[in-house]
């Protein structure tokens, strides 16, 4: 069964009949060689409470890399500080964001690289927490780390987009129904394409993370979105 046992009753109105009739097809849809490798991570964001997500980051799919997805969008599974090295440059990106805001950065030139940002860290000019306790310190702020597509094929990124399709567009919409003064976090075309099923909501939208340019009007190093949400989150942590 997908659903986790920790499953959070904030979840039981969304998860009716039809819902988990669905689950149960996706289920024999799955192969055996697919992230998260955890059962209890596919639906992680079910054993949290609804009813305290404030900002919602709308990531595409787990990670490829074996034993790197959590369930959490964007995180990236077993770093177990700033320094430990990670090819994933979507979340060195968003760090490279919090900086900026955090100092209020203007000109893009002046944005700092990940390593130059690292020996901050290191020497504690910045003080974001590390990457697990950053992660848990968010969420229970009321972030909720989201994917469209929950699971796919070891190597081969956003292999299960249409087995999961249909069930990611319900939550969306589901979350947006019973929430509708949430902020949605947009990363780039596959988060933007599904706001069509966001009923109500505060939206920022922005190229996606994992390539940034000064020549994109809509570059995500140009985003206000951790700005705009600072009085509701600490984005340090």
């Amino acid at each position: 069964m997908l659903i986790p046992d920790k499953k959070h009753k904030s979840w039981d109105s969304f998860l009716s009949d039809e819902i988990v009739q669905m689950l149960n097809e996706i289920e024999s849809n799955l192969t055996d060689d697919y992230n998260p490798t955890s059962p209890e991570n596919i639906l992680r964001f079910l054993t949290i409470d609804l009813n305290k997500v404030n900002v919602i980051w709308l990531g595409q799919d787990v990670y490829p890399a074996e034993g790197v997805a959590t369930g959490r969008s964007f995180e990236v599974g077993g770093l177990e500080n700033w320094n430990t090295p990670f090819r994933q440059v979507s979340l060195k990106n968003i760090v490279r964001l919090i900086h900026k805001t955090h100092f209020g950065i203007t000109d893009y030139k002046n944005i700092m690289k990940f390593q130059d940002i690292q020996k901050e860290i290191n020497l504690g000019i910045f003080p974001i927490l590390q990457p697990n306790t950053w992660f848990n310190s968010l969420e229970e702020q009321g972030v909720l780390f989201l994917n469209t597509s929950f699971t796919c094929e070891i190597g081969r990124a956003n292999s299960h987009k249409k087995i999961w399709e249909n069930f990611s567009r319900k939550v969306i919409t589901h979350i947006s129904s019973v929430k509708p003064d949430v902020v949605w976090f947009l990363w780039g075309k596959e988060a933007i394409s599904n706001k069509e099923y966001i009923q109500k909501g505060i939206l920022f939208e922005s190229r996606h993370p994992m390539m940034c340019s000064e020549k994109y009007d809509d570059d995500f190093l140009k985003s206000d979105c951790f700005k705009a949400t600072m009085e509701t989150i600490n984005w340090l942590g």
